[in-house]
């Protein structure tokens, strides 16, 4: 059996998760003037030692761990791993939409929200689908 056969749609799911994270985490560290150009600011209004710099260098630090954790996961195997990131991810993206509701967050977070919500849906339905052919092949081998 290849690498590629051995795992599951869900397992799927959360290794691109964790490759885009890792990806976007390195991308952060290496170049922080792209990520503040990227989002509209000029990254010559802001220090080396600005806040906004030092949130967002542990924000990329913070998404490299996500990610590294992820594939770990995946490489791993973890059955239960899938569900854990469906959990993960529903919370965040109800708490970014909850400190947004109550006026603690701007409404740039709702990109973040619905990144996070994307992430849950399409993980839980991948789980779903995996547990829907596990179901099926055991039925024809019942059969």
């Amino acid at each position: 059996m290849s690498l590629f056969q051995q795992h599951t749609k869900a397992g799927w799911t959360v290794g691109a998760a964790g490759l885009i994270a890792l990806g976007l985490g390195v991308m952060g560290l290496v170049n922080q003037d792209s990520q503040l150009a990227a989002v509209g600011l000029n990254p010559a209004d802001h220090a080396s030692d600005d806040p906004l710099r030092v949130t967002m260098t542990s924000s990329s630090v913070a998404a490299m761990n996500t990610g590294a954790i992820y594939l770990l996961g995946v490489a791993k195997g973890w059955s239960w791993f899938p569900a854990l990131t469906v959990a993960t991810r529903s919370a965040q993206a109800i708490g970014f939409l909850t400190m947004m509701a109550n006026g603690r967050a701007s409404s740039a977070y709702t990109a973040a929200a619905v990144w996070e919500a994307a992430g849950a849906v399409i993980t839980a339905g991948a789980i779903w689908w995996d547990w829907r052919q596990a179901k099926s092949a055991a039925k024809r081998v019942a059969a």
